[in-house]
């Protein structure tokens, strides 16, 4: 498949015109050749990552996480992402991202986890944030029983969970927003939800959400975004099914916290 053919339905299907103005989607490296034959697709990028995509004989790997975020001044080989450029570019691999477009498209990140939860009628916040999501549970629930659920629907061990609330108390309404989402619990207890689940949830944060009574599930970063490799693969391949084109999903856990 052409590569120009790959990237014009990467943006069909997710535009970066949707990313956030500090963000960086699209190519973080655009290796020489016009035709891909393989796309790796995961998280971010590791030596992990690049190993796999070498193994499998990818041409391009299709990201979330930015390789490139902030700016750099210089590429060395010794420093962590000077390492991912050099062995990237030597194995002729091309490196795209889609961020925060993703998080917030429909059917991204943030509608695919309420679905993975079989949340109903799932809506984004008001107009003003269109990262975060709301929907209410099909049956009565306990906060408990919901981690559990949760555990299971994202293949994790509970004990990866932190929570503020009780988990006895009973859950109707529930908000969220993958990846780093503190920032929105005052939003989410606006908006009337009694749990709000995301990731990186801080100390004083938490605090402010116990004083003010919503129940908080932090799934930790990784946790709450380690869907969008499934997610991504499979709807590319929707949009290339008549194209000559591998699409793969990465099988590696890139979990970088340990139980």
């Amino acid at each position: 498949m052409k590569k120009q053919r790959l990237i014009e339905k990467i943006e069909e299907l997710c535009s970066s015109d949707m990313a956030e103005s500090w963000d960086n989607c699209g190519f973080q490296i655009n290796c020489s050749g016009e035709d891909v034959q393989t796309v790796l697709v995961s998280l971010e990028v590791t030596n992990q990552i690049i190993d796999e995509a070498i193994a499998e004989g990818a041409d391009l790997i299709l990201t979330h996480h930015p390789l490139l975020f902030q700016g750099i001044k210089k590429v060395d080989e010794e420093d962590v992402i000077g390492g991912y450029l050099f062995r990237l570019i030597k194995n002729d691999i091309s490196v795209y991202s889609c961020h925060t477009s993703f998080d917030k498209m429909e059917g991204g990140n943030n509608d695919y986890l309420g679905q993975l939860l079989e949340f109903q009628n799932i809506r984004p916040f008001d107009r003003e944030n269109r990262f975060c999501r709301k929907g209410e549970s099909p049956f009565e629930i306990t906060f408990a029983e919901l981690m559990h659920r949760a555990a299971g629907a994202l293949d994790m061990e509970e004990d990866a969970f932190r929570y503020v609330g009780d988990p006895s108390c009973t859950v109707t309404t529930v908000g969220w927003c993958t990846g780093a989402g503190s920032e929105f619990i005052r939003d989410a207890f606006e908006e009337g939800c009694d749990l709000y689940i995301t990731g990186d949830v801080k100390y004083h944060e938490a605090q402010a959400a116990k004083e003010m009574g919503i129940c908080i599930l932090d799934l930790g970063h990784y946790g709450s975004e380690r869907i969008f490799a499934e997610n991504m693969a499979r709807q590319l391949r929707e949009a290339c099914v008549d194209e000559k084109i591998d699409i793969l999903e990465s099988a590696s856990s890139l979990n970088p916290f340990g139980l």
